[in-house]
């Protein structure tokens, strides 16, 4: 599991990169990340990171 610090008001391109970084390519259903809403991809960060907010 990785340690990430991010900023309070990420948006969806930084969830995404951030993902990409984490070798994460699609969600969880298969879609693509593109696909999914802003909070669908904070879900997806949240689980498979440890996420320490600044």
């Amino acid at each position: 599991m990785s340690v990430i610090t991010i900023q309070n008001n990420i948006n969806k391109s930084q969830i995404i990169d951030t993902l990409l970084h984490n070798n994460l390519y699609k969600m969880p259903d298969g879609r693509q990340l593109y696909e999914a809403t802003e909070k669908e991809l904070e879900f997806v960060l949240y689980s498979i990171t440890e996420i320490c907010f600044v």
